[in-house]
């Protein structure tokens, strides 16, 4: 793994939010144009995937690839038991591209799950990295529960869908969180147009919603916005980047570029106004930003402040 001192550790942390989290691949982009090095990441979700992808070396124009490339019936693989989706296909993709563990990977790693039974946020950052990576990713009603380490695991957006908090265990000075929670205020009502089987045919591609559908996922979308407002608020980044993206769902897997696109031009502006190259320590940068660094130096990081999830090792 990559080394630097406590000092000028940047830690990085990518959001849950389905499709939406492709925002995080633009924010990568962003950061590589501010010559800016990450030392540590925690993520949930679709950021905990993305997380291991950038953890384990790969170049933000490599996840883009992959990302455009994936249809979703590389991941999608039907159950009739607890959830829509098995899951077998996604440990299957993850295991092909992935180390298998987290000590193979060149940057300090955390994942954050739920345990469905106890309610606690688990934070996983040691030992099965596949197994981590797609019980982080178990979307409520749609994959079956991961059962690792004696618990029963789902996604980590549950109860902590921007995990700033993950970070304490990662021993890091600077805290960058990019946010692709659904926000709290969007349209609901969808219009119907096209034959029937033409809007059966885009529900079938997650390109539409039935209206059961869309109920449950906008409510879901509601109560995820407020208690990540509430968590970040506990715990806040010292440069907190919100992906706002009201038209864009969690299933909008086919809006790949626009996604990205919208994610680094959001961290473009965020980094701009939080004056970035300025507050960073000066070892976080690899090259010499635009802006020089500021003379009254850094201010106190956020992220030591320590979270009330529990850690397996």
């Amino acid at each position: 793994m990559e080394t630097a001192t406590r000092q000028s550790r940047v830690g990085l942390v990518l959001s849950g939010g389905g499709a939406r989290g492709f925002a995080h691949i633009g924010l990568l982009r962003a950061l590589e144009a501010e010559g800016l090095r990450t030392d540590a990441i925690a993520g949930t979700s679709i950021g905990a995937i993305l997380g291991a992808f950038y953890a384990a070396g790969y170049s933000t124009e490599e996840i883009y690839t992959l990302a455009s490339a994936l249809s979703w019936r590389d991941v999608i693989d039907v159950s009739f038991q607890f959830g829509f989706i098995k899951g077998q296909k996604l440990h299957g993709f993850l295991a092909e591209h992935l180390p298998a563990t987290f000590a193979e990977l060149k940057k300090p790693f955390a994942v954050t799950t739920t345990d469905i039974e106890s309610g606690e946020e688990v934070i996983i950052t040691s030992g099965d990295l596949i197994t981590a990576l797609r019980a982080s990713a178990c979307y409520p009603g749609a994959f079956e529960p991961v059962q690792f380490r004696g618990r029963t695991l789902a996604d980590g957006g549950i109860v902590n869908n921007l995990p700033v908090a993950a970070l304490a265990f990662l021993d890091v000075s600077f805290s960058i969180a990019s946010d692709t929670t659904p926000p709290r205020r969007a349209s609901f009502a969808e219009r119907e147009s096209g034959r029937w089987w033409e809007r059966m045919r885009a529900a079938v591609r997650l390109e539409r919603r039935n209206p059961m559908v869309q109920m449950l996922l906008r409510s879901s979308d509601i109560m995820q916005s407020v208690l990540t407002d509430m968590q970040h608020s506990l715990h806040p980044a010292d440069v907190h980047v919100r992906h706002l993206m009201p038209h864009i769902r969690v299933e909008s897997f086919w809006a790949v570029e626009e996604i990205v696109a919208l994610g680094e031009a959001a961290a473009r502006s965020s980094f701009a106004q939080a004056r970035l190259s300025e507050r960073l320590p000066r070892a976080a940068l690899t090259r010499t930003p635009s802006a020089q660094p500021s003379p009254t130096g850094q201010p106190a990081s956020s992220a030591h402040r320590r979270g009330r999830g529990e850690r397996v090792d």
